[in-house]
């Protein structure tokens, strides 16, 4: 009983007895004397960070417990890594210092743990070579018209300059648009872009060495933008009643048409043209049957998908009659002045002028003209003067006593005439202009010939209307020249011009648009500025010496005088 009860324990002491009797010839084994632990190993592999791929022929240095050593990796990017001392554990860590290859680069020493098991390691390294960029996609956009295009900075040791290249889908164009050579320029705004159109941005890292490394293709869809409205320039008075309109060219990318608009009202407007060629910026309206009106217009430019924007409204005044004549001056050279004993000096030098064509009144400016134009918005031209010549101001606007309608106004100064003469699409002449008009290519001296008294018998001289008949004292008769004070416009048909003008001297003298010079080596028309302004023709208080069409009469501009009027120019349709 006692030998079956202690038998385990007899057992397990003879096993100890014969293990410790066992030979001990297995070196693996640490009750061996002669134990060895088998040598730490692992694989490492080295990688490209960006590509993945592998690196080879290449070394790494690395310190284990203060012992620094190196292995070579091979062409296939492994390497082997050993420690020699006997190594219980089954993961160290090792300090890698340095790479040694001439493609790739080690950022910075580090730590690397390795395993017995077979758990092999791998190694992401830096190239030395620019790599593709990635775009921030986060801050890159197209807006209106710019694209605003953002990228991570590059690295690469041998970086040495971002080229950025456009490409245009539709017109299949390639442009490089600009090139960074500091690495931290991310940042570019592409403004040479259109709308509806789509770019492919293509962001090359170029090296040192010139080594090209080709991101990846960023396409931009740019959005339809409203065309940028064309501005009116101008509406002025042309041909009869018709108005010319004049505005700026429109460059927008996909430019359909513009359409022209007018109102009478400036608020309801109605499409009254259409003009497809962006290079066609003058139009002249035809389609007025009013005069005497101010008409407001506006552009609106539209694009290929119906998109518009509106333009400036603009006004203008047309003729004010369909019946209102004009007389066209052709261009050319002419003799201007005149020189000779008993000359004033300054009509002359006497000398060839060139003028453009253009258009002149054939009459002189009516008082009934003249309150067509008071009564529409030019009120602040009404001077208490004009109550003589037949105009009065009622709470209605302006009244025009008949008896005065058809003769020419007067009581203005420079100013008003050349309000005047705006409003209806024009200006006051040049003093060439006007000398032309009068006298012709023929260097006559009055606007009907060289003798004042051509075809006529004293006492009676109808030819033009002068102080002959301001001086006789008989007011019931006139018989010098019919008229004491003005006459109505075109009362002396024998002495019209010879381009076939109406008191072009006598009735009343006309304001010019020129600054009076006394020079008469210098050109008057081109003076810019002075002290009076000049005007022609004579009037009903001028004697016979100086209804000439050289004779020069000059005035302070603000001056209102009885016998001073006007008539205006214009330019001749294109």
């Amino acid at each position: 009983m006692i030998i079956r009860k202690y038998a385990a324990v007899i057992m397990f002491a003879i096993s100890i007895f014969l293990y410790g009797c066992l030979q001990r010839d297995n070196p693996y084994d640490p009750a061996n004397p002669n134990f060895v632990i088998p040598e730490f190993s692992c694989t490492v592999y080295l990688m490209d960070k960006f590509t993945n791929e592998k690196i080879g022929n290449a070394s790494l240095v690395y310190s284990y417990q203060q012992i620094t050593d190196s292995v070579e990796i091979d062409s296939n990017g492994n390497a082997l890594i050993r420690i020699k001392e006997n190594l219980a554990e089954n993961k160290i860590t090792i300090h890698v210092r340095y790479i040694n290859s001439t493609t790739h680069r080690l950022s910075q020493p580090f730590f690397l743990s390795l395993y017995r098991e077979g758990r092999d390691t791998t190694v992401f390294l830096e190239s030395r070579y620019p790599v593709p960029v990635q775009w921030d996609t986060n801050s890159t956009f197209g807006d209106s018209d710019q694209v605003h295009l953002v990228w991570f900075t590059c690295n690469a040791e041998k970086f040495s300059y971002y080229r950025l290249i456009r490409h245009d889908v539709y017109s299949k164009r390639n442009d490089t648009i600009t090139q960074f050579f500091d690495r931290k320029d991310t940042f570019f705004i592409d403004y040479n872009v259109k709308e509806n159109d789509i770019y492919l941005y293509t962001l090359h890292v170029v090296s040192t060495d010139s080594h090209v490394s080709t991101g990846n293709e960023l396409r931009i869809t740019m959005g339809n933008l409203s065309p940028f409205p064309s501005r009116i320039i101008t509406v002025k008075a042309d041909f009869f009643i018709n108005l010319r309109i004049i505005w700026e060219k429109n460059n927008d990318s996909d430019f359909f048409c513009y359409t022209i608009y007018r109102s009478v009202d400036s608020v309801r407007f109605d499409s009254v043209f259409t003009i497809y060629n962006r290079s066609d910026t003058n139009w002249l309206d035809t389609t007025i049957d009013e005069a005497a009106t101010r008409y407001y217009y506006c552009i609106k430019t539209v694009d290929k998908l119906n998109k518009q924007s509106e333009s400036n409204i603009v006004s203008g005044v047309n003729r004010v009659t369909i019946e209102q004549d004009l007389v066209y001056i052709p261009g050319g050279s002419f003799i201007m002045g005149r020189h000779g004993v008993g000359v004033p000096m300054n009509e002359g030098p006497q000398r060839e002028v060139t003028v453009e064509a253009f258009l002149i009144d054939r009459y002189e400016v009516t008082v009934e003209r003249y309150v067509s134009f008071l009564n529409s918005g030019n009120a602040d031209r009404y001077h208490t003067d004009l109550k003589k010549i037949g105009i009065n101001q009622t709470e209605n606007g302006f009244s025009l006593d008949s008896t005065w309608r058809f003769h020419p106004v007067v009581w203005i100064n420079w100013n008003d005439a050349d309000a005047f003469c705006r409003w209806v699409g024009g200006q006051l002449p040049s003093e060439a202009q006007w000398e032309k008009a009068a006298r012709g290519t023929d260097k006559r001296i009055y606007p009907w010939g060289n003798d004042p008294y051509e075809n006529q018998k004293p006492p009676v001289y109808y030819r033009a209307n002068y102080v002959v008949g301001y001086v006789d004292s008989d007011d019931s008769g006139y018989t010098f020249d019919g008229a004491r004070y003005s006459a109505p416009v075109g009362n002396y048909a024998s002495g019209i011009s010879f381009y076939g003008l109406f008191d072009m001297v006598g009735n009343v003298s006309e304001w010019c648009y020129d600054w009076y010079s006394n020079d008469a080596n210098k050109p008057n028309e081109s003076t810019e500025f002075g002290l009076r302004k000049s005007y022609r023709g004579g009037s009903f208080k001028n004697y016979l010496e100086e209804l000439t069409v050289t004779y020069r009469f000059s005035s302070d501009p603000t001056l209102r005088k009885e016998d001073l009027g006007c008539r205006c120019v214009y330019e001749p349709d294109k």
